[in-house]
């Protein structure tokens, strides 16, 4: 399966369903005023994902169509664009 996605995008597994992080990665596109997309994928989905991307991070952050990694790594990714 080749996944190709646009735009901001926040994949959750249905596994983990009180995701704070996933949580909080809407709160901050929210803020932002950014659009974004929740994926809730289920264990196949979410396997594909993780070989794409080569991370296990729940959840998956894309960032214009560009994976970025977890919440972490997409406030790092927002405060490189600030420089």
């Amino acid at each position: 399966m080749d996944i190709k996605l646009s735009g901001n995008v926040i994949i959750r597994h249905q596994s983990v369903p009180e995701c704070q992080w996933c949580d909080k990665a809407k709160e901050f596109f929210e803020e932002k005023g950014l659009k974004y997309t929740v994926i809730n994928s289920d264990k196949r989905f979410f396997g594909e994902v993780m070989k794409n991307t080569k991370s296990t991070a729940v959840p998956q952050i894309l960032i214009k169509g560009e994976f970025v990694g977890d919440y972490h790594d997409m406030i790092k990714h927002f405060e490189k664009e600030k420089e």
